[in-house]
């Protein structure tokens, strides 16, 4: 499974080098427009379509993770103060410009993967193998992947599905509305063609598509976006759908890991509970800063860890993301220890593995995220900081438990406690609770899914981001979405419009 990740770099140095490789001649017959046509080509396109999930820093500084996690009220930036990565303190107080250059990467990077999964999907052969069929509909999953996170940054955007030639670079945005529905197309053709549990796990399962269609689903229902888009069915038909869904996806073979504090170890990387997951490698490449998209390390690993500690257990990092004193006065107030020790640890913990001083720049909160901990022993010794192996957990079987009690809460159909409680029972010292409802369910999936990039998200759908966040800077009518790079508007494509208040 590791040797892929391998593959994964390389594709990426290759895809994305300076302009000298692409100005060389080709080498060989084969061209763009002939080589998908064995399943070996199809399989070679298909990974630099995945190898688009990985990159945090590529011709500077970006996080999808961050930049979904510091603009809610689970995280602070913190780092090394304000003046330390600027563009991230914007994204958290929502004082972000078009000009910011994380967003700019954002938009970026999940374009890029748009791009290459249109050149599987339009230039592979179906009728190649069996295999052929399984990778071709992994593009579809990854298309609808980027998508979605495009659409929840962005709100409408060009909605692109073919190789564009020279004179169609000018794309318009699409409603949000039909970007949906081809994130709902492309997973609905994608499903009958994936593997349930296909052995190289890095790699989209028919579990994973379904969970991200109801996903889909559950945010074409949620107030906010219901609201908002003019989707073609009404909300508890959605809610319906999604539901529909998640049933498949629990009806299959996926369970709640036992101890909730195992889910990020490394050792239990792709376990019971992980639908899908990003891939990350520990492959000593020296730290090459000047061109940190040939790593395949987790970047935001090294940037999550308390600045200016020395210990063999946890390596020292650079202070960013750490866990709101909000989140962990939830934990307080609930009697959610479980959970609250499995998002983060603090002081108490530093000292116990002989830390004896770190720093705490301004915005401190004494809490680190310990889904992101720099554990010594998943990197290298050379150039460490690029080299955490650890995976991002995309979907997860929770996730799916509390999406299926939410579904059915809005649709008033079926028994969303059953789902409810098994995820809340997990813990082992919390009561179950009898008649569900939104509430509940919006507490619930805080404490579970805290500092996974879900919070801000979910405020923003349930409409709730307004009165929430408003200690933040929050505009209503503006901050539920991003702005639209001005790079992309200026240099790129002149018929992009800017979202509202930017």
């Amino acid at each position: 499974m590791k040797s892929i990740k391998y593959i994964l770099l390389v594709l990426v140095f290759f895809s994305h080098g300076c302009s000298d490789w692409l100005e060389m001649e080709p080498i060989g017959e084969k061209m763009e427009n002939n080589f998908y046509q064995t399943e070996e080509d199809i399989y070679q396109g298909l990974i630099a379509a995945y190898s688009m999930l990985q990159p945090k820093y590529f011709s500077g500084w970006s996080s999808y993770y961050f930049l979904a996690n510091f603009p809610s009220d689970d995280s602070e930036v913190v780092g090394g103060g304000p003046n330390d990565r600027p563009e991230y303190h914007a994204v958290s107080n929502f004082t972000m410009l078009p000009t910011n250059s994380a967003v700019l990467q954002l938009w970026r990077r999940n374009y890029y993967g748009v791009y290459r999964t249109n050149v599987v999907i339009l230039n592979a052969d179906p009728e190649a193998s069996q295999k052929s069929k399984a990778y071709i509909a992994e593009a579809k999953f990854l298309r609808a992947y980027y998508y979605l996170e495009l659409v929840k940054f962005f709100g409408d955007v060009p909605l692109i599905t073919k190789q564009l030639g020279s004179d169609e670079f000018n794309q318009e945005r699409a409603d949000a509305a039909k970007v949906y529905e081809q994130i709902v197309s492309d997973l609905q053709e994608a499903i009958p063609d994936l593997e349930a549990n296909p052995s190289e796990k890095y790699r989209a399962s028919k579990g994973a598509a379904q969970s991200l269609l109801g996903r889909a689903y559950l945010y074409m229902a949620s107030p906010y976006y219901h609201q908002r888009y003019n989707f073609e069915l009404s909300a508890t038909e959605y809610y319906k759908l999604a539901a529909g869904q998640f049933q498949d996806v629990i009806n299959s073979f996926y369970e709640l890991e036992p101890v909730y504090d195992n889910i990020w170890r490394y050792e239990y990387e792709h376990g019971v509970e992980s639908i899908f997951e990003i891939e990350y490698a520990n492959i000593d490449r020296g730290g090459d800063w000047g061109n940190g998209r040939v790593n395949g390390g987790n970047i935001d690993v090294q940037m999550n860890g308390p600045r200016g500690i020395s210990t063999d257990t946890l390596n020292a990092g650079w202070g960013f993301d750490m866990v709101s004193e909000d989140l962990i006065a939830l934990y307080d107030s609930e009697g959610d220890n479980i959970r609250k020790e499995g998002t983060a640890y603090g002081e108490a913990f530093l000292t116990s593995i002989g830390a004896s001083s770190w720093e705490q720049k301004e915005g401190y909160t004494g809490w680190f995220s310990k889904k992101r901990a720099p554990w010594s022993h998943i990197t290298s010794t050379v150039g460490p900081e690029w080299n955490y192996e650890t995976n991002e957990r995309v979907i997860r079987y929770a996730d799916v438990l509390l999406m299926m009690a939410e579904a059915l809460v809005g649709s008033g159909e079926g028994d969303p406690d059953f789902y409810f409680n098994q995820v809340r029972e997990r813990t082992g010292e919390l009561d179950p609770i009898t008649g569900v409802t939104m509430q509940d369910i919006k507490k619930e999936r805080r404490l579970e899914l805290a500092m996974e990039g879900f919070r801000f998200f979910d405020l923003v759908r349930w409409g709730d981001a307004p009165s929430v966040l408003a200690n933040r800077g929050f505009v209503q009518g503006k901050n539920e979405v991003f702005p639209i790079p001005q790079d992309e508007i200026v240099n790129s494509n002149y018929t992009l419009t800017q979202n509202d208040g930017y």
